[in-house]
C-alpha cells in the first residue's frame, strides 16, 4: 500500500515580496513531504533571472514540468520585465507524456491552459494527473462554465490510467455553475470533502484574515478506470496557510489544499 500526499497551490506570480516569499513557501513545503504538487501562476522570466517552478524543485529535490501561459510585461523588482505565468507540476517520481489543453479565452484573459502528466510510481500505477487554473474574470459570458467543459472532456479522455487527478485554481467556489458543471460531466469527487477535510475549507488569504473563507483551490478524482469505484483519500486539510514568524508573510496569496491518496 502506497501514500502518496497531494497539493495544489497557486504561488502568486512575483507578486507580494517575491524572493523572500519563495523561500518561505519551500521551506512549507518541504515540512509537508508531498509526493506531488501541483502549482499554478509559477513566474517565470530568463530576463528577471527568476523561475518559481525551477527554484521549488531544486530546494525540494523533485522532478518538474513547467508549461509557459500568459506571457506578458510585468512589474518585477521596480522594473518591466517579459515573464509567463504558467502551470508546473513537481513530483518525487518521475513525470512522462506531457499533454497540454488550451482552454477557452476571451482577450483580456486568454491563454487558459490545462497541464496533463503521466506519474509512474514505484509500485507499477501510474496517476494521470491534471493541473489547471481557469478565467479570474467570473463567469462573465459563461465563460469558466466552457473552460470547465472544455475541462471535463479533456480529463475523461483517458481511461487506462488507474489513477486520474485533477488540481488547480478554479477561481470558482463548490457549488457554483462552473463547479457542478465539471463534477457533472467528468464524474469526479471533490477529494478535499472525501478524504475528511475539516470544513468550510478556504484557500484566498485576504479574505481569511478578513473571517471570510472561501476556497476556489480544488482537488478533484475520477472513478478508478474501468469502474465507478473511487479512490481512497485521507488527511485533507488547509496547508501553507502559516505566516512566516520573521516577515509575517504568508507564502502565497493562496493557501494550498492537501489530501493523500491510498494506492492499493
Amino acid at each position: 500500500m502506497e501514500y502518496i500526499k497531494i497539493i495544489t497551490i497557486n504561488t502568486w506570480k512575483c507578486d507580494g515580496d517575491y524572493r523572500e516569499r519563495m523561500p518561505i513557501l519551500a521551506g512549507q513545503l518541504k515540512k509537508l513531504k508531498a509526493e506531488i504538487i501541483a502549482c499554478q501562476e509559477c513566474f517565470h522570466s530568463d530576463e528577471g533571472k527568476a523561475s518559481t517552478l525551477r527554484f521549488l524543485a531544486g530546494e525540494l529535490n523533485m522532478h518538474y514540468s513547467f508549461l509557459p501561459g500568459r506571457f506578458k510585461k510585468r512589474l518585477f523588482e521596480d522594473r518591466w520585465v517579459k515573464s509567463f505565468s504558467g502551470l508546473g507540476i513537481l513530483s518525487t517520481y518521475p513525470i512522462t507524456a506531457i499533454i497540454e489543453l488550451e482552454l477557452p479565452g476571451m482577450p483580456e484573459d486568454n491563454d487558459r491552459k490545462a497541464q496533463q502528466a503521466l506519474i509512474n510510481l514505484p509500485g507499477g500505477e501510474q496517476i494521470f494527473f491534471t493541473n489547471t487554473h481557469l478565467t479570474h474574470t467570473g463567469n462573465k459570458n459563461g465563460l469558466r462554465t466552457l473552460q470547465a467543459e472544455a475541462l471535463a472532456g479533456f480529463v475523461t479522455k483517458d481511461v487506462s490510467s488507474k489513477y486520474r487527478i485533477i488540481c488547480g485554481d478554479f477561481n470558482a467556489v463548490e457549488g457554483s455553475v462552473e463547479i457542478e458543471t465539471f463534477i457533472r460531466m467528468s464524474g469526479a469527487i471533490n477529494c478535499y470533502t472525501a478524504g475528511n477535510g475539516a470544513e468550510p475549507a478556504y484557500s484566498l488569504a485576504a479574505p481569511y484574515t478578513e473571517n471570510k473563507l472561501i476556497c476556489v483551490d480544488h482537488i478533484f478524482s475520477l472513478p478508478i478506470a474501468g469502474g465507478s469505484i473511487y479512490p481512497e483519500f485521507i488527511n485533507s486539510g488547509v496547508v501553507l496557510n502559516i505566516q512566516d514568524g520573521t516577515s509575517g508573510l504568508f507564502p502565497s496569496d493562496h493557501f494550498g489544499i492537501s489530501t493523500t491518496l491510498i494506492i492499493n
